[in-house]
C-alpha cells in the first residue's frame, strides 16, 4: 500500500475544471485513486491553504466546492489534525532551521514534512521543487511527468 501526501497545487489543479493543469493532474490522480491500494493523505495547512484559494479565486463556487472536500463528498483523502501540540511546533521549527535557509521550504511545507514524518509517508505529489532537496522524500510531479513522456 502507497500513502502519498498531495500537496495544495495538486488538490487544486484536481477540483477546479478551469485550472490550467486540471487535464493533465485530473486523469494522473484519478488512475491512483482507483487503485484500492493506494491513500492519500492531506494536513490541516493544506486545506486551509486550499479554501483560502478556493473562496478567493472562485468565489461562491469556491466556496461549495470546499464545503463538498469538508463533508467527504471526496472521500478518497484523509485530512491529519495533527499540529497542536508543542512537540509538533518544535519539529516543524526544526524542519524550517533546516531547510529554510538553503530551499524554498518555509513554515506551511515545514509542516508537511512534520505530517509526511509523523504519519510515514514518503511520497508527495506536488510541482512544488522545494521538496526536492528533503531528505526521505520522493517528489511525484504529474506535470513534469507528462513533459517527459511527451518530449
Amino acid at each position: 500500500m502507497t500513502n502519498y501526501f498531495l500537496d495544495t497545487n495538486i488538490l487544486w489543479w484536481y477540483v477546479v475544471k478551469t485550472s490550467k493543469n486540471h487535464r493533465i493532474v485530473k486523469p494522473f490522480l484519478d488512475d491512483l485513486i482507483l487503485n484500492p491500494s493506494n491513500s492519500f493523505t492531506i494536513n490541516e495547512f493544506v486545506m486551509i491553504e486550499l479554501i483560502h484559494h478556493l473562496i478567493k479565486k472562485k468565489g461562491t463556487e469556491g466556496y461549495r466546492i470546499a464545503h463538498k472536500l469538508l463533508h467527504e463528498t471526496y472521500p478518497f483523502f484523509k485530512i491529519h489534525y495533527d499540529i497542536s501540540h508543542n512537540s509538533d511546533l518544535s519539529r516543524i521549527l526544526d524542519f524550517v532551521k533546516q531547510y529554510g535557509m538553503t530551499t524554498t521550504i518555509g513554515g506551511r511545507d515545514a509542516s508537511i514534512i512534520h505530517s509526511m514524518a509523523f504519519h510515514g509517508i514518503q511520497e508527495i505529489i506536488t510541482c512544488d521543487a522545494g521538496f526536492e532537496e528533503v531528505a526521505d522524500i520522493a517528489v511525484i510531479n504529474p506535470l513534469k511527468m507528462v513533459s517527459e513522456h511527451s518530449g
